[in-house]
Formats: C-alpha cells, sequence, structure tokens
C-alpha cells in the first residue's frame, strides 16, 4: 500500500466503495449514538476539582493573559485559549462549557473511523467507530470541561493526516500535518508520543527508506513552532520535578484498574477483540487464518508505545494517571473494531451487537467527586447579606469557588484560603487578620483531616462557632461553618416567653417579586429549652394581613431548640418565597416563635407589658 502510488482507477473505486449507502449509514448511526451517550445528562453532576481549574484559567478574555496565568502550570495554552473564546459566545454555565468537549469527542470518532477505513476496511472503520462511541471512559472524559477529548481529537488527526502523507507527501499534507501536531502538542504534552509511533511505523513501512527525512524534516516543523513554549514547559516542569502529585503507582494493581477503565467488563471480551485485530486474523472458509498486513502496525505500536515510554520515565517523571494514558482508547478502538470484522456475517454482527449490548448496559469508568453545587446552594440558601465566604478546601476551592459566585449575590467576596497560602506565604495571616477585622461573620469551608486548625485563629479575634452543616465525600467529611463575632448578651431585640433571645437581623430589605428573601436570625437562650420550637418569619402589608412566609425549626430542623446550650448564640436562616402577583410596595417583616407540636405561641413582653405574637424586625421593599 505504501510501496507505490495506487492508480486513479483503484482510488476511484475505492473511495466509491467507502461511500456506499449502507457504509455512510452505518458511520452516522455511529455518531449519532456518540453523540445521545455524550449529551445525555451533560449536566448531572457539578464540575468538579480540575474543571474548576479549566474554568479559571480561562477566565480572561485575552489570550495573552489566558496564557499568562498557565506559566506555572503544567499544562500548554491552547484548549484554554478556546474555551475563553467559547465561553464569550455560549456562557458559563455548565453545559456550554462541557459542549465545548463533546465537540471533540464526536470529531474523533469519526475520526476512528476513517483511520480504521484507511488502514482495513469500511466495516473495521464503522466497527472502530462504534467501540470508541460506547468507550466509558471516552464518555466520561467528553463530558468535562477538561482538553483530553482536543488532544485524543488532535492525536486521531495526525493520524489520519499521517497515513494519507505516506501514500503521496505532498506540500499541503505536510502543511497540514505541521499545523495538526503544532496545535496537538500545544494542547497537551501527552500528544507528542505520537511522534515515535508514527517515526518508527514509518520505518517499518516506507519505501525507500530515505523518504523517512522527510517524515522527519515535517514533524521537525511541528517541533520548530513549539520551541517559544519549551522554556515556559521547561519551567514548569522544574518547578515540579516530582511530576503529576496524583499520578497512579507502577504496578500490576494499576494496570489492572487502567484495564478495567479501558476495556470495561468482561475484560476478555476486548481483550480478544484487541488481539484479533492485533493478529490481523481472518476468518477464511470454516477457518480463522493469520492475514499478514503491515497495517496493523499502526494501531499495535500506538497502543504499545506510550505504555512503554511512561514506564521508562516513571522514575524521573510520574506521569502515570488514568487520563494521561486514555489515549489509548483510540488504539483499542481500532484493532477492536478490526477484531469485530474478521468473522464473516452473520458472526460480525452478533459479535457487533454483543459489543453494543455490553456497552450500553454497564458502566466501568466513573468518578466520584464532592458534590460542589450542592454545597453552594447550602450556602446560598443560609447567605446572611454581606458577608465573605471562604474556602478551605485541598483542590476543590475552585469548582466550589464557580458555584458560589454564580449563586451569590454579585459582589460577594469568594476567598480560597489555599491560594491566599500560595500568594502570601509566610504574611498569609495578615490578610485573613485584615479580613476579620472588617466583617462580623463569614460562612468557611472545610475539607481537611482532623479539627479545623483555623478554628483557634478565628476565636482570636473574637468569633465563635454558630452554624455548621456537614456533607460527605467518600465517606470524608467536608464541613460548613458559621462564625461570627457576637453581639454583647444585653444586645438583645426580643425575648420571646422568657425563653428565647433574638440579638440580631441580616437581611437585604428589598427583593423582587418572584425572588426569595433571605432573612438571617441569631438566637439564643438562657436554659435549654424543654420544648422544640418553630420560627416563623413572615411579610405582612399596611394592613396586617399576611403575605409571605417562612416556617421552620432552626436551621431547618437541624439544630431543634431542646439541643441548644445554654447562652450559645445560634445562627438560624429563612427563605421566604415572595408570590410573583404580589403587588409592589412596602411590607413589614416580623418574626414569631411557637411549639412545634400544639402552634402555641410564644408571646413577646415589652416594656409597656403588653404582650405581643411577633416582633417587627424590618421593613422590605416589593420591586
Amino acid at each position: 500500500m505504501l510501496q507505490s502510488k495506487p492508480s486513479y482507477t483503484t482510488r476511484k473505486q475505492a473511495f466509491a466503495h467507502q461511500q456506499s449507502p449502507h457504509v455512510v449509514w452505518g458511520s452516522l448511526l455511529v455518531l449519532l449514538l456518540a453523540a445521545l451517550l455524550r449529551i445525555h445528562n451533560l449536566d448531572a453532576n457539578g464540575l468538579w476539582g480540575d474543571e474548576g481549574w479549566s474554568v479559571e484559567f480561562s477566565e480572561p478574555s485575552s489570550p495573552a493573559l489566558v496564557t499568562q496565568n498557565l506559566v506555572d502550570d503544567l499544562h500548554p495554552p491552547f484548549y484554554f485559549i478556546t474555551l475563553s473564546a467559547w465561553r464569550q459566545v455560549a456562557g458559563d454555565s455548565e453545559i456550554p462549557m462541557r459542549f465545548w468537549a463533546v465537540c471533540p469527542a464526536l470529531l474523533t470518532v469519526a475520526l476512528v473511523d476513517r483511520i480504521g477505513r484507511k488502514l482495513f476496511s469500511p466495516s473495521a472503520g464503522i466497527a472502530a467507530g462504534l467501540v470508541l462511541a460506547l468507550a466509558d471512559k471516552h464518555i466520561l472524559l467528553s463530558q468535562e470541561v477538561r482538553h483530553y477529548p482536543l488532544a485524543f481529537m488532535w492525536m486521531a488527526a495526525s493520524s489520519l493526516a499521517f497515513l494519507h502523507w505516506l501514500e503521496n507527501p505532498t506540500r499541503r499534507r505536510t502543511l497540514l500535518y505541521a499545523s495538526i501536531m503544532i496545535a496537538a502538542v500545544y494542547t497537551h504534552y501527552y500528544t507528542a508520543l505520537i511522534l515515535p509511533v508514527q517515526v518508527i511505523y514509518a520505518g517499518l513501512v516506507l519505501r525507500p527508506v530515505q523518504r523517512i527525512w522527510k517524515l522527519l524534516f515535517m514533524m521537525g516543523l511541528a517541533l520548530l513552532a513549539f520551541v517559544p513554549w519549551a522554556l515556559v514547559a521547561v519551567h514548569q516542569l522544574l518547578i515540579r520535578p516530582e511530576g503529576i502529585l496524583h499520578s497512579m503507582p507502577l504496578s500490576w494493581a494499576t494496570a489492572d484498574t487502567l484495564t478495567i477503565d479501558y476495556l470495561g467488563r468482561p475484560v476478555i471480551l476486548g481483550i480478544g477483540l484487541i488481539l484479533l485485530g492485533a493478529l490481523s486474523i481472518k476468518n477464511r472458509g470454516q477457518f480463522l487464518q493469520w492475514n499478514e498486513s503491515p497495517a496493523v502496525w499502526y494501531p499495535v505500536l500506538w497502543l504499545a508505545v506510550p505504555i512503554i515510554i511512561s514506564i521508562v520515565v516513571y522514575p524521573v517523571v510520574t506521569v502515570l494517571t488514568d487520563r494521561n494514558l486514555a489515549l489509548l482508547l483510540l488504539p483499542i478502538a481500532i484493532l477492536a473494531g478490526h477484531g469485530i470484522v474478521a468473522f464473516h456475517p452473520p458472526g460480525r454482527y452478533i459479535l457487533a451487537a454483543l459489543v453494543v449490548v455490553n456497552g450500553l448496559a454497564s458502566a466501568d469508568s466513573r468518578y466520584v467527586q464532592p458534590d460542589w453545587r450542592s454545597m453552594a446552594h447550602f450556602v446560598e440558601q443560609n447567605y446572611p447579606v454581606d458577608e465573605p465566604v471562604l474556602m478551605d478546601v485541598r483542590g476543590g476551592d475552585k469548582a466550589l469557588g464557580y458555584y458560589l459566585r454564580r449563586l451569590l449575590p454579585s459582589g460577594t467576596q469568594v476567598i480560597s484560603l489555599n491560594q491566599w497560602r500560595i500568594d502570601y506565604g509566610i504574611y498569609f495571616l495578615g490578610p485573613v487578620q485584615d479580613l476579620l477585622e472588617k466583617n462580623d461573620g463569614f460562612w468557611v469551608a472545610y475539607w481537611g483531616d482532623g479539627p479545623y486548625e483555623m478554628d483557634n485563629v478565628y476565636q482570636n479575634y473574637g468569633y465563635t462557632q454558630t452554624a455548621t452543616r456537614r456533607f460527605y465525600h467518600l465517606g470524608a467529611p467536608i464541613d460548613w461553618y458559621h462564625y461570627d463575632r457576637l453581639p454583647n448578651t444585653d444586645e438583645i431585640l426580643g425575648t420571646f416567653g422568657d425563653t428565647i433571645r433574638l440579638h440580631r437581623v441580616k437581611t437585604a430589605y428589598e427583593v423582587k417579586r418572584g425572588g426569595t428573601l433571605n432573612v438571617s436570625l441569631w438566637w439564643s437562650a438562657p436554659q435549654t429549652p424543654s420544648i422544640s420550637y418553630s420560627i416563623s418569619v413572615f411579610l405582612m402589608d399596611g394592613d396586617g394581613i399576611l403575605r409571605a412566609q417562612d416556617d421552620s425549626a432552626p436551621q431547618n430542623g437541624k439544630v431543634p431548640t431542646t439541643t441548644w446550650i445554654p447562652d450559645q448564640v445560634v445562627f438560624d436562616s429563612h427563605a421566604i418565597k415572595i408570590p410573583k402577583n404580589l403587588s409592589a410596595g412596602e411590607y413589614q417583616l416580623a418574626v414569631k416563635v411557637y411549639n412545634s407540636a400544639d402552634g402555641q405561641i410564644l408571646h413577646i413582653l415589652t416594656d409597656s407589658a403588653i404582650s405581643q405574637e411577633y416582633l417587627i424586625i424590618g421593613a422590605v421593599q416589593v420591586r
């Protein structure tokens, strides 16, 4: 195939065969299946830590600023620049940002189809696309705001351009290949692993061998364009000489994990198809026989070389991650697709149906990530107006911060203490002190081992913990704490039944019709109440008619009054839903306390000894 250029008639016949209706429809159905699997439930899970990094790095609208932000990271800039541009057009919500990964993922399925056709046959191409379309790992990576699908697309495009160039090394094909490789290495460093694959393959099949110098020149064009960024790449390696911190260990357990991750269960099905494809076994007559073909060496090398290189460099730089090596999904799909068509119909159709059923019925690659979206919603529903929100949550601060900034009022300070530790170093407590002195309360998220070490710092500045909310991730707690600089014990807005004291109220005092008014209250009791009381926060019009309300035990029932510690201040929050048809105007905001069991109200004694059922705590403007 590579020793002489096919005649025009031969190429025309091959093209016509590849464009036959059943081939076209087969490819379209595979692409449709791939799209459905990748678009379905695209926003079912919230962003996780690394997606938060992608969002933050692509935040600037200027490519120069995006590139500058990545200098001290571990990645090249191309994906983040394109994501930044895409966000200017499509927006910042989860579905548009993740769709930017779906698009190259679908193109990769189409390119794998074309590679399979180029190397073997139209049927092998369709089967290869089908295997990749159903690959759980590829689906998973296609639904994240990350650069892996784009990197895999460039590797597939590079392979197809390379195979075309081998047939006829024209100047146009040389420039096309070089352009693709430039985009690839500026997207992910691991894409460079396709270069030794192609060099080795060319050395095996290229005739005359002297033409390999043209190939090296073509690759040199791509690497030459990478020189400006090469110094940055060296800098990135020097500041992280240990490599990727979450790299997997080099062990048989890792091999077993990745085998299941990439092939799914039962692994014998995937391994069997790969072996059939790699050995080029064909059904001839009534027997399976080996059909020697140099074309199969390309996907075999593509599968073997990255594994070998990753193992060799592991003692120097730990880069062995399930995401980096997911590039192996492409040669796996090509070889497995070739293995499926080793059988004549109806055998190949039965085998393809088995692959489809197994692929749709199982999900062998999944991640369980912290639910930062739910945690941010909790703060949104319990947010005291004009307070900062702090995050001390390891690597999850970028994802959590994304949701907090979207959900909380514009201008809210959302601060990553981890980032402050990096930015300020030994002076870290300086900005923390300034923040504490300027505020009287804040929420802080903590994810770590053992007690929260910053608690003593907050206490030294007069803060006390007034509320907690615990979430879990794989059994490990992630806590929200609310800290307040407490009012004096004699600062009391009202005492309900000589039992419960209201110390402080925070709200926006302005709300839109159809919106939600968050009202924050701070309570205490001289003795632990023996009765579980509920709090009602409500709006009344000028005639004293109830218009909107929210009733619940303190902290939505999480901290009933029967659990209060004497004189301990308890933070409480209520969200009043404002009816859309409520007339605009001023309304009175009031609060009352009553027995949860029988509804008996705790009356308020005023200075004039007149008993009141509720306390007016402000006026709210509804617009």
